[in-house]
């Protein structure tokens, strides 16, 4: 009955203070009918303070988030609303909506405080339910999203709407951290999961860590001087007193997978569920734990299991001829050698490159691009190698395919057209573009 009055109270408060709101012009809405055009991306595409691939990236649309157009399109690039500002994207790898959507990406994930005592509601509108009442100062988690006037939030794991003018316009993009560690030898601070990313600073054995208890593969992401990054998984050990939840496994030994396609089993059994697969040439970390026929290693923050016979104490030799394949991270080269067993007709892969204008695939060592000999008269050729490339892209770790002008993800399973970008490789009609999971 007390928690029923308190939360009427504070409704009738919120109520009392939107209505001197509207009376003053601070809370606004929007002007009904006002024009608002929409686009949604087509493929993965990087969003950009200005109107340049030289510009800084601020973050990286995915295939289907759909943002709202802050003016026309020029000179290729289109002007969105982003993070309070104006930022830029690639236009030709957005689709213009013929309907405006009504949720949309207007900023990064994170946390924005409470300006007041906020309402939590159901819906993206005054007259919705109210699911909570969030005290002034709160941080509270929001999604990115927005619909009108209103913020998406995540409130003990439920998405609500609070009303944008009650948010600080700051959003504190930082994970949280969520466990100490101590660092047991000198660790690259990578600016991602990806033996190929930049090493933001090198941290020195015994060094303090912030782990956010996030991880991918073999890495586990952490903050350090202000500087978040991925490190590899296995050289940090927990603060005395850190939740069980929360104390990561320590490396004993590294070993390298000696054939392709090795799976991480979750228990040491043959019909165990498999937890991930490694290429041929992969580093993992093992425990020093084994089981009859099985290795214990190292993955996703916890450990799994690997046919010993699977791994050995040197890296096999995988030159792949060039130094942008080189570069390549293992889901990446096991491709390559895929692709050349399979399809003897391609002469011409490439891989790793420095920069990108549309994503980070290719600097990071996770795309490939095939390129199809005679492509104008060899469509067949391409075709089959796409095919490929969706039959087997589970066990090759493949997230999405570029092939003549369409996008292909593995979560939505069909292609998809795509905007004329003004040349035939801007519009993938002569190589099919491979990009992949983390390895």
């Amino acid at each position: 009955m007390k928690r029923a009055l308190r939360v009427t109270r504070a409704a009738l408060a919120w109520a009392v203070l939107s209505a001197s709101l509207v009376t003053t012009g601070v809370l606004f809405a929007p002007t009904a009918g006002a024009a608002t055009t929409t686009y949604t991306a087509n493929t993965s595409v990087n969003v950009r303070t200005g109107p340049s691939t030289s510009k800084t990236v601020l973050t990286q649309l995915q295939d289907g988030q759909t943002v709202v157009a802050a003016g026309s399109v020029s000179g290729s690039w289109l002007p969105i609303s982003y993070d309070n500002t104006t930022a830029y994207v690639w236009a030709a790898y957005l689709d213009k909506d013929s309907k405006a959507a009504s949720v949309v990406l207007s900023g990064p994930a994170g946390r924005r405080a409470a300006l007041e005592n906020v309402n939590v509601r159901a819906t993206a509108s005054l007259d919705a339910a109210i699911t909570a009442i969030l005290n002034k100062g709160t941080a509270i988690k929001v999604t990115g999203y927005s619909s009108g006037v209103f913020a998406q939030v995540s409130v003990d794991g439920q998405t609500g709407w609070i009303h944008s003018q009650f948010l600080s316009t700051t959003t504190d993009t930082s994970p949280e951290v969520v466990a100490s560690y101590t660092t047991t030898t000198n660790l690259a601070l990578r600016s991602t999961s990806s033996v190929a990313a930049t090493n933001q600073v090198t941290i020195a054995k015994g060094s303090t860590v912030g782990g956010t208890g996030t991880h991918e593969g073999t890495y586990s992401q952490v903050i350090y001087k202000g500087k978040v990054g991925w490190v590899i998984t296995g050289y940090l050990a927990a603060v005395d007193g850190t939740p069980d939840a929360y104390v990561l496994p320590l490396r004993k030994a590294t070993l390298y997978a000696s054939s392709a396609d090795v799976p991480i089993l979750a228990k040491a059994d043959s019909a165990s569920s498999t937890l991930g697969t490694i290429a041929l040439a992969f580093a993992i970390r093992t425990t020093g734990t084994t089981k009859g026929a099985y290795t214990e290693v190292i993955w996703n923050g916890a450990t799994g299991w690997v046919a010993t016979t699977s791994l050995s104490t040197k890296s096999p030799v995988v030159d792949l001829g060039s130094s942008s394949l080189n570069k390549l991270e293992p889901n990446g080269k096991a491709a390559v050698l895929e692709v050349r067993s399979h399809f003897p007709q391609i002469k011409t892969i490439y891989g790793w490159r420095s920069s990108s204008a549309y994503s980070s695939d290719h600097p990071n060592g996770r795309a490939i691009d095939i390129m199809i000999p005679s492509y104008t008269s060899n469509k067949a050729l391409g075709d089959s190698i796409a095919q490929y490339f969706i039959d087997n892209g589970k066990r090759l770790h493949v997230t999405y395919i570029l092939w003549r002008q369409r996008s292909y993800t593995l979560t939505r399973g069909s292609w998809k057209k795509m905007e004329d970008r003004g040349s035939d490789t801007q519009n993938h009609m002569n190589h099919v573009h491979v990009s992949f999971e983390p390895s």
